[in-house]
């Protein structure tokens, strides 16, 4: 059901003539329209470039059609069809879904954690700081050892703590020792 736009020239420049084959359209959202019915805690950035899912209710004119609006726009209901995008819906449902998973789940790993065997600080400033693991999983050899974010290990942060218990002990002999001594 698009929007059929067939245009008529009469004499030099006449306006096009616009016939509507279909009963639901989106509005665009010019800043105009927008300071009309936003609440202002928006970021300009963050507008919606087309509002709704609005019902055509007659053509007025050759260029203008009124809408079925919803009572929180407070706007006049006559748009030019140059404000109007007809709406396709998706003939595919499954287009939709998206296939990531969403940020909010937690990577869950199927395998067990042998030892850790060395961790790495990435990022410059604190902002983009972050901990990297070498982990060594069980079954598998030292050699194919795999890099693991320190956010990424939530569910073996016991072996997490063992790792950073061992690595401080390791660091408070070695440094102690080796030097001369006093009588």
């Amino acid at each position: 059901m698009p929007l059929e736009v067939a245009k008529k020239k009469t004499g030099e420049s006449s306006p096009a003539a616009y016939k509507l084959a279909q009963s639901q359209v989106l509005l665009k959202l010019t800043p105009q329209i927008w300071k009309r019915i936003s609440s202002k805690t928006r970021q300009r950035g963050l507008i919606p470039k087309y509002d709704g899912l609005f019902e055509v209710i007659k053509r007025v004119g050759q260029v203008a059609y009124m809408l079925k609006l919803l009572e929180r726009l407070k706007l006049h209901p006559t748009f030019h069809v140059s404000f109007l995008k007809p709406y396709h819906e998706d003939l595919d449902a499954e287009m939709v879904q998206t296939k990531r998973a969403p940020p909010l789940v937690m990577k869950q790993f199927d395998r067990e954690i042998e030892k850790i065997l060395d961790h790495r600080t990435m990022g410059h400033n604190i902002k983009n700081r972050r901990t990297d693991f070498l982990v060594q999983w069980k079954g598998i050899s030292e050699i194919e050892a795999s890099w693991e974010r320190d956010a990424t290990l939530w569910q073996f942060e016991k072996e997490v703590q063992a790792y950073w218990q061992s690595k401080s002990t390791r660091a408070s002999t070695s440094a102690g020792g080796g030097g001369l001594s006093t009588p």
